[in-house]
């Protein structure tokens, strides 16, 4: 067995894995130090320790001789997955060029030494965790420009990417693997940020992604029908969302009331947490069961820009305004504002800051040309989604709504018929197109579709995607609106195993700047 190198700046196998792995295989090797931590092979360096788990495809002690020749020095490793006996037949080859160490249930104590190894960083911040099915990357975002100051830079760990909310670096994931998450919130911490903002998906709560995470308050947006592919029942999904409100430490929640699983949630726990609804539907004393504080909007109107409404909430009222597309914006809003009030700021200031929030990249986000239709790219990609985001167009319409959409490819194939049904009844003109089919057959996706329509002799199929998009902006009318629906900020489409450029906001902005 080659010794892994100690150096100072290092972490001693002693400190970083005492009560997680057996004592008596950890004395022998107490001593040694390691200088970081990878569940990607292809990530390892000098002196790292390399954590094998199984993973959706291998278990990761098929990669570990790669880990190894990369520099890892350290390898630790669970049983498990299908392919075990073909994984543990690596450890013959590696024992002698590495520290081999077996930690039992080790994808939920992943999330403790990671935590460990960067010094608990989540416990330095004011640590908020969104989680829901729709709305979460909006709500992080709004939340992320109210809590950020020169003095006080707030940080962000989500879909579009992790670090200060000005300078996001693109992970590919919404939830981070576990030591990436760790890593994050420690690269936060360094960088002078004091309070932090971080999506959390269904599945990295389901694979322990954000165990040993310190969440000072959790939001609930939605749920609605997604990731079936995944979760396979609604009532599995909906249990995998409560798993952020078990948190240890977490101080309070804030919860959408409008949603009958948020109220379900709110009942749940509000016997040992601080509970804040909010509604736009609701009134006090429909909601005085499920919430300590509530704040609700009232007399909401359209404007050129967006919204204006009254908010009202503990200790007052106020007419708020936002420019943002979209009535679930509002509800949005009142989350953020739920979370500000939560902080200790005062209404007035609140709303002062949502005034000025800033649409989020392909979330509702508009591209105008002079006397042309208005074109709308959201990421909607549920039925819940997409239903509300073609009732958001239509309040800013003039004309007629014309929707673009398609369904991802190896995913839950029950929400296909929902979407095609939701765009049906809402917009004027619906085409059908490609949106990242994967590794599935195009011609399945669109024959799941096709089956929610009521008359698909008047949808009309373009499997090009930017084909689709130019055939609706050649043949609407300036008064139109356009909603290109279901990849929002994607700058990629994945067809098979190719990542193929694709920005549909760029798409959309050359296809109008050619017909002008």
């Amino acid at each position: 067995m080659m010794p892994a190198i100690a150096t100072p700046r290092g972490m001693y196998l002693s400190e970083l894995l005492t009560g997680l792995v057996d004592a008596t295989v950890l004395d022998a090797v107490a001593g040694i130090a390691v200088d970081g931590l990878t569940l990607d092979s292809r990530l390892a360096g000098a002196g790292t320790l390399f954590i094998a788990v199984q993973g959706e495809a291998a278990h990761g002690l098929v990669y570990a001789a790669q880990a190894i020749d990369n520099g890892a020095s350290v390898v630790l490793w669970d049983h498990g997955g299908s392919d075990e006996l073909g994984a543990r037949a690596m450890l013959n080859t590696i024992r002698e060029r590495a520290v081999v160490l077996h930690c039992d249930d080790l994808r939920t104590k992943t999330g403790e030494i990671a935590a460990r190894f960067y010094d608990f960083p989540s416990r330095k911040l004011n640590l908020i965790g969104v989680t829901g099915t729709d709305g979460k990357t909006s709500v992080s975002h709004f939340l992320a420009q109210c809590l950020d100051t020169d003095a006080s830079p707030c940080g962000l760990l989500g879909t579009l990417g992790n670090g200060l909310i000005h300078a996001l670096r693109p992970t590919g994931l919404t939830t981070a693997d576990t030591v990436r998450v760790q890593q994050g919130l420690s690269a936060l911490v360094d960088a002078g940020a004091s309070s932090a903002v971080m999506e959390v998906s269904s599945h990295g709560l389901a694979q322990g992604r954000v165990n040993a995470v310190a969440f000072d308050t959790a939001v609930f947006t939605n749920l609605a029908q997604d990731h079936l592919d995944y979760h396979v029942t609604m009532a599995a999904y909906a249990e995998t969302k409560r798993l952020l409100f078990d948190s240890a430490g977490l101080k309070s929640a804030v919860i959408n009331l409008d949603d009958s699983y948020g109220r379900e949630l709110a009942k749940r726990y509000r016997h040992r947490l601080m509970v804040w609804g909010y509604s736009v539907d609701g009134d006090d004393a429909s909601f005085q069961d499920y919430a300590d504080f509530l704040v609700r909007a009232d007399r909401i109107e359209v404007t050129p820009s967006g919204y204006e409404f009254t908010v009202i909430a503990p200790g007052g009222s106020a007419r708020a305004a936002i420019r943002l597309m979209g009535r679930f914006n509002v509800s949005n809003a009142l989350a953020v504002i739920a979370v500000l009030l939560q902080n200790g700021h005062s209404l007035d200031e609140a709303l002062q800051m949502v005034r000025t929030l800033a649409p989020v990249h392909g979330r509702m986000e508009r591209i105008n040309a002079a006397h042309m239709p208005t074109v709308i790219v959201d990421y909607a990609h549920t039925p819940q989604g997409l239903r509300a985001a073609c009732l958001a167009a239509r309040e800013h319409c003039r004309g007629a709504l014309w929707c673009v959409f398609g369904c991802g490819g190896d995913r839950d194939r029950l929400k296909r018929p929902l979407m095609a049904a939701a765009a049906e009844l809402l917009a004027d003109h619906v085409i059908v197109t490609n949106d990242n089919p994967r590794h599935e057959a195009p011609q399945r996706i669109f024959d799941d579709i096709m089956t929610g329509f009521d008359t698909p002799s008047q949808v009309t199929r373009i499997d090009d995607r930017r084909d689709a998009i130019a055939y609706a902006i050649s043949a609407a009318k300036p008064d139109d609106v356009i909603l290109l629906a279901g990849k929002g900020h994607e700058s990629v489409q994945i067809i098979g195993d190719s990542r193929i450029g694709f920005d549909d906001c760029a798409v959309a902005r050359e296809l109008l700047g050619a017909r002008s």
